[in-house]
């Protein structure tokens, strides 16, 4: 197993709402990656932040293989959710580990 983990600052010069209706767009386009990605097993983007947290969204993925996360990362799939959340980050922290 693959574990993917992306920590994301949000852009603060964005619409509040407009970047709220965004990050539910992808918090459902995310969960819906397992069913549609494969070697996808669970996906979830937390949006809820703690007041001690030093960044504003965290997705957690894991993958069966090396191969499934690799094959994920130009999936169309994933593209189109990912494409969504780019123009709102200022920073984004990533570690990748086998389980």
């Amino acid at each position: 197993m693959v574990r993917h983990v992306i920590l994301w600052r949000l852009r603060r010069d964005h619409d509040e709402e407009d970047m709220m209706k965004k990050i539910a767009l992808c918090e459902e386009g995310f969960a819906r990656l397992p069913e549609v990605v494969p070697g996808l097993v669970s996906m979830k983007l937390y949006t809820r932040p703690l007041a001690t947290s030093t960044c504003d969204l965290m997705l957690d993925s894991v993958f069966e293989d090396e191969a499934s996360y690799i094959a994920y990362k130009s999936n169309p799939d994933h593209m189109a959710v990912a494409s969504v959340i780019r123009p709102l980050v200022s920073e984004r922290i990533c570690m990748d580990c086998e389980e």
